[in-house]
This record gives structure tokens, sequence and C-alpha cells, in this order.
């Protein structure tokens, strides 16, 4: 597009026109006439139009599609590529090697000047450290949970079982039914038509059974060993995490992470479900154990409900 410009002779004030100018002309908000960004802050436009803000919005979800594509092709291979978003814009971190071996994060500033400044990587990783740290479980508080909930585990288990037995006894009821119907019909002890108005009755009831039952076994929970055994291994994240390479840190914090922010030196973090319960329950504990002067009577905020 910028080569058929410039050979049809459109020329900005500053002489023939570049990529990287096109490219700040698109992000600017102010040729929608709603908005326009000045000094880091966003103000009502009271201007006419050039573009719609539909249009506008178009043109930077295909601008980001193709910044967060180019990001992903970097030479080295840095921890935090494609993790960390800027607090500020909301562009990504992107890595960076200087000196031949220190790492800095930046904005890309895809949207224009951005005020947040470079980060060291170490810095991050603490930070990153310090989130996996609020998913470490006390042992005396994995032993509790091995202790007490299994026991609810199996109690649990044993009534499920309970309810599917008799669920599908009363298929199995139904289906002797029919077939002792079937050779009454046979025999011509009953009609044809009462035949089927009674079969039809049971069917109904076998297919109602059969959701049941699919249901109690969707609905089945994860072995409480399974989990706890999960917890305890969350619980040697942190430790874990420096001494992997950056490919596994990256793996595993996208396995824990669903959005991370860097803004002014803070970073901010949205767990994927299970590690945010994980981490308030920690910190409750933590809470309740230090209100009660390490009493240990801190212990039932893990237990469900």
């Amino acid at each position: 597009m910028v080569k058929e410009l410039n050979a049809e002779g459109v020329r900005l004030r500053g002489g023939r026109l570049h990529t990287s100018g096109i490219h700040q002309i698109l992000r600017k908000r102010i040729y929608t006439g709603v908005e326009f960004d000045w000094n880091g802050a966003t103000y009502q436009g009271t201007h006419e139009p050039l573009v719609t803000m539909e249009t506008w919005g178009r043109v930077q979800r295909i601008l980001d599609i193709r910044a967060e594509k180019k990001t992903r092709r970097v030479k080295h291979d840095f921890a935090y590529t494609g993790l960390v978003r800027c607090g500020h814009c909301g562009c990504l971190l992107v890595g960076e090697l200087k000196k031949g071996r220190y790492v800095y994060y930046h904005c890309t500033g895809n949207r224009g000047k951005c005020p947040e400044r470079y980060t060291r990587q170490e810095v991050l990783t603490g930070e990153f450290c310090n989130l996996l740290r609020d998913l470490v479980i006390p042992q005396p508080v994995l032993d509790w949970l091995e202790d007490a909930v299994m026991e609810s585990d199996r109690t649990e288990h044993a009534a499920r079982g309970q309810v599917m037995k008799r669920l599908q006894g009363r298929h199995e009821q139904i289906q002797r039914h029919t077939e002792a119907m079937y050779l009454d019909k046979l025999d011509g002890r009953i009609t044809q038509e009462f035949f089927d108005r009674q079969v039809t009755l049971w069917r109904a009831e076998q297919d109602a059974l059969l959701r049941k039952i699919q249901e109690i076994q969707k609905a089945a929970p994860i072995p409480v060993d399974q989990a706890v055994n999960m917890m305890g291994l969350m619980s040697r994240a942190s430790e874990l995490f420096l001494q992997q390479p950056a490919a596994e840190q990256r793996r595993l914090l996208q396995v824990v992470v669903e959005e991370a922010a860097w803004k002014d030196g803070i970073l901010r973090t949205t767990l994927f479900e299970p590690f945010e319960i994980l981490r308030h329950s920690n910190r409750e504990s933590y809470r309740k154990e230090n209100e009660n002067a390490g009493s240990g009577r801190d212990l039932d905020v893990w237990l469900l409900g």
C-alpha cells in the first residue's frame, strides 16, 4: 500500500510515505471524531469523524493480530513472551537482549507511545515466583487433607455407587417386564394396543434413567488422592520454577495464569479457576493462622462449601 501511495504522488508534510508513518496514522483514535489520545490519556472528541468507530476498531484488531504474530517470531526464547500485557495500553511485553546477556522486557508500543519503562527479566521472574509461592500448601495442611477428606470422598463414592446401582436395577427390571409382556402378547393374553401403550411408558422411563446415570457419571469429581497429589506438586512449583529452561517456565505459567498485566512495576494476575481458588484458600489459611497464633484452626477453609 505504501509503494502504491508513493507511486501516485501522495505526500505527507514530511515528504514521502513510510510504513511506520502509515502505521501511526492507522493507530490514531482521533480520526473517529469520538475520542482522541493525548499525553497518555483518552478524551472525548467533538470534530467530524473521517472513519466510523467500528471501522477503526476492526483495523486495531487486525494490527494487534499482526503484531502478536510478529512478536512470536523472535530469535531468542524469552520465558515470558506472549504471557504479559502492558497495564497501560494492553499491548504485549516483548523481551530484548542487551549486551549479549541481559534480558529486558518492554511494551511493543503498537498502540502508540507508551509510558511503561523497560523491566529486567529478573524482576518479572521474582514476581512470578511470588505468585507460585501463593500456591504452596503447608505440609500439615496436605496431611490433614489426605486424612480428613479421603474419608469424606469414600463416603460420597459409596453413596454415588448406591444411587447408580438403584437406577441400573430399575432399568433392568423394566427390560424384564417388557420381555415378559411381549410373550403375553404373542400368547394372546394382552392386546397389541395395550402392549404398545405400556411399552411406550416404560421406554420413556428407561430413557430418563439413562440420562440420570450419565449425569452422575459426568459429575463424578476427580479422585481426592489425585487432587491432593496435584496440590502437593503445585507446592513444589515455586522451587522448581527457577531450575527450568525458558520454554518450561512459560509452559507452567500458561497452565496456571489466565491473564497477567505489568504496570508501574506491579504484576497483576488472574489465575485459572482451580488455581485461583487454591490461592484464595491458601491466603485465607495464612490469615486465620496469624489471627489464631498458629493454633491450626485455619484448616476449615480448605473444606468445600
